[in-house]
């Protein structure tokens, strides 16, 4: 074996080695009982079904597992329909303005989302939808993110396919909905994927918008978590390691859809 080889094979487990090294611990404390020592950070028993039914027991975890559910679910697909009809026109439908229009939506990449909270906040109190969830769903039901993967997709249409279907009599829609789409699934479904574990994650614009803790999604419930279950390490390391199965579970069904939208933009036909 070659010492390249050695090495390599030694960074790698390395590497992964400090990528599991949270997940353990993480194992250790949830399923470790109250009253034991974690300094040493090595198992006492597998405790981990118990601290789980003690979680959904006490605290409002079921609620902010709902909540987030509806929100990462509904503004994904929003922004799914939207972006692919807004970056499929951008790529083959010629219209007045369009590249500057795509300019525009491209700049706004470069806009901090701290930049867009007040204003966008004003908005949605003038239209009465603080404490709701149409007040933090609709703001991101699009991205320019969005429209511009789905733009550099949509690219790769082949042109005559479309213009067959045109000649064929039918229409914008109908060669969108029925032949693009299917085109543009890797894409759709890498936007769907990213979109969901941004917003799984999203703290600040729940915490802005939702005075009500029976709109809180997941960051916003467990930043007030301890003030529920007290200050207790396993059942707070147990909620936030049930948080994080649903979008491993997402990642891990969908990965060769993300691996395919992400990499077409690279290659060249």
């Amino acid at each position: 074996m070659r010492a390249g080889t050695v090495l390599r094979t030694v960074w790698l487990i390395v590497a992964v080695g400090s990528m599991l090294l949270p997940v353990y611990a993480m194992l250790v404390v949830a399923s470790a009982p109250d009253d034991t020592d974690l300094r040493g950070l090595v198992f006492n028993g597998f405790h981990l079904p118990e601290n789980i039914g003690l979680l959904f027991g006490e605290g409002n975890l079921p609620t902010y597992l709902r909540n987030s559910l509806i929100l990462c679910v509904g503004t994904g697909v929003l922004d799914v329909i939207f972006s692919a009809a807004a970056g499929y026109a951008m790529a083959q439908l010629s219209f007045p303005g369009r590249r500057v229009l795509f300019a525009l939506v491209v700049g706004t990449l470069a806009l901090t989302p701290m930049v867009l909270v007040i204003p966008v906040f004003l908005i949605v109190k003038e239209l009465g939808w603080v404490n709701t969830f149409q007040g933090m769903m609709v703001p991101g039901m699009i991205s320019a993110f969005g429209v511009f993967l789905v733009r550099q997709f949509a690219l790769g249409i082949p042109k005559e396919l479309l213009l067959a279907a045109r000649v064929d009599g039918a229409g914008e829609f109908r060669i969108f909905a029925r032949m693009a789409v299917p085109l543009l699934k890797p894409a759709l479904i890498t936007l769907f994927l990213v979109h969901f574990l941004a917003q799984w994650d999203n703290l600040l614009w729940p915490l802005i918008v939702a005075n009500e803790q029976e709109l809180w999604p997941l960051p916003v419930g467990l930043a007030n978590f301890q003030s529920e279950v007290g200050f207790n390490y396993h059942l707070t390391t147990t909620a936030a390691l049930v948080t994080a199965v649903p979008p491993f579970i997402l990642m891990v069904a969908l990965q060769r859809y993300y691996v395919a939208g992400l990499t077409f933009g690279g290659l060249k036909r």
